[in-house]
């Protein structure tokens, strides 16, 4: 009888192992890998005992931010394994991305030239980010060519200017039209408006976006990521608030940038005046309406000027409350800007609202830093919300902006940048969100198989 069991039990194990072999066959290994979504954060992308190679190439030499951005959202994948090529690795932006909490450590960048000696020994890319692809790809030609003819990898190509995608001088419809007819390569521009313009003024001349189902991918990805800042200030007795970029004095009228800060600091003189001379000035004051606001206008007002570039004449009544801050590593560039209650765009010209990303709409984020951001801008920025900005009416200027903004409470200030670093964290958290599920579809259109 017990022998019978056995054989019946031995039989029924049996048939359930074949049966299951037939409900679920394990997929076909491609050689890059097969890779499958997960719920596990740790566990592997990858079902290989390898990691996911991800290259990382910057030819520019100046967007060491956008690699940031770049790498915390690709670093986290499971397994990911990334390797840098770069011109240049500048103020500490490595630094930085060591403290992001990364499927694997960073490795040191490497020497741009070393990313065409693949035949020498390093491991193929399952992924490869052209971080400044209109430069990349000119510079990597020849061996772009090879990885498309001899490996699965996919290519997400970083657009910085999006006008000029469509213009044959800039030579990039030849090296990419290739990836382009293979569906292994999208497009992620720096901003919703930079997107649209690639899709609609640039791209659409190519002639193989015109063949019909080789229209490719463009999609747009905000290049922020975490830092380590201090907390929110707390007192308003010192006031600061920044502009950056070029110091250039074609791209500020900065008589007028230095005039309206002397009108911001000029209450406060004229009241410590009136209080030494013990004059009946500081009542006659207090019975205009106007006066009355610079009653209880801070003390002390900063303005940071936060870039590069040949420094503009400050005048003397306001020498001591503008500071240069230049040279810096991007920790403390992060870090001053985040004690700033406002910062100011610095738009050249009307490009950075239709083909032009601004780097100080991230940065602003990035520190916590609320932007006197008008309609128009927050519109071309679409990720912006007008709750986490000082929304700049049609009839103000920016600078009018920052007068109003300096006379509300400190606790009004401080909610605006907690506002700010609100959204930070929510678009930070769905670029991780989206680099998994593009770097999913981008496997699975390429006929590397992904688990449902």
């Amino acid at each position: 009888m017990a022998r019978r069991v056995n054989i019946l039990l031995i039989f029924a194990l049996t048939s359930l192992f074949l049966a299951g072999t037939f409900i679920y066959q394990a997929p076909s290994r491609p050689t890059s890998g097969t890779f499958g979504p997960s719920s596990n954060p740790g566990e592997r992308l990858l079902y290989e005992d390898r990691p996911l190679r991800i290259s990382v190439i910057e030819t520019g030499g100046s967007h060491d931010e956008v690699i940031a951005a770049l790498v915390n959202a690709w670093g986290k994948l499971p397994g990911a394994e990334l390797s840098f090529f770069q011109r240049l690795s500048r103020y500490g932006s490595h630094d930085i991305m060591r403290t992001l909490d990364l499927s694997n450590p960073i490795p040191d960048p490497r020497g741009m030239n070393d990313f065409r000696k693949w035949e020498g020994g390093d491991p193929d890319p399952d992924i490869i980010i052209a971080a400044t692809c209109e430069l990349d790809m000119r510079m990597y030609l020849q061996n772009m060519t090879q990885l498309l003819e001899h490996t699965k990898a996919y290519l997400f190509c970083v657009i910085h200017h999006a006008d000029r995608w469509g213009i044959p001088e800039h030579k990039l419809e030849e090296p990419l039209s290739p990836w382009v007819r293979a569906r292994r390569v999208e497009f992620l521009a720096l901003s919703p408006h930079t997107a649209e313009f690639v899709v609609e003024k640039s791209l659409n001349k190519w002639k193989v976006v015109k063949e019909e189902g080789h229209q490719p991918l463009v999609r747009h990805f905000v290049p922020v990521f975490p830092v380590q800042l201090p907390p929110i200030p707390t007192d308003d007795s010192s006031l600061s608030f920044g502009l950056q970029g070029d110091f250039g004095q074609e791209r500020r009228d900065y008589k007028m940038v230095f005039r309206r800060l002397g009108e911001f600091l000029k209450p406060a003189s004229q009241k410590n005046n009136a209080k030494r001379q013990d004059t009946d000035t500081e009542k006659e004051m207090e019975s205009d309406e106007d006066s009355q606001k610079a009653e209880i206008a801070p003390r002390n007002i900063t303005l940071h000027l936060v870039g590069h570039g040949r420094h503009p004449p400050v005048p003397e009544d306001v020498i001591n409350n503008v500071v240069f801050d230049e040279g810096l590593n991007y920790i403390d560039f992060y870090t001053i800007l985040s004690r700033c209650f406002a910062l100011l765009p610095a738009f050249a010209t009307p490009e950075y609202l239709d083909r032009k990303a601004s780097s100080t709409v991230p940065a602003g984020l990035i520190a916590g830093s609320p932007l006197v951001a008008s309609k128009e801008i927050v519109d071309a920025y679409a990720y912006l919300t007008e709750d986490a900005v000082w929304l700049q009416a049609p009839e103000e200027t920016d600078f009018d902006v920052i007068g109003r903004v300096l006379q509300l409470p400190n606790e009004e200030r401080k909610a605006k940048a907690a506002k700010v670093r609100d959204l930070t964290k929510k678009i930070i958290d769905e670029n991780i969100i989206l680099a998994r599920k593009w770097t999913l579809e981008a496997f699975k259109k390429i006929g590397v198989r992904t688990r449902a």
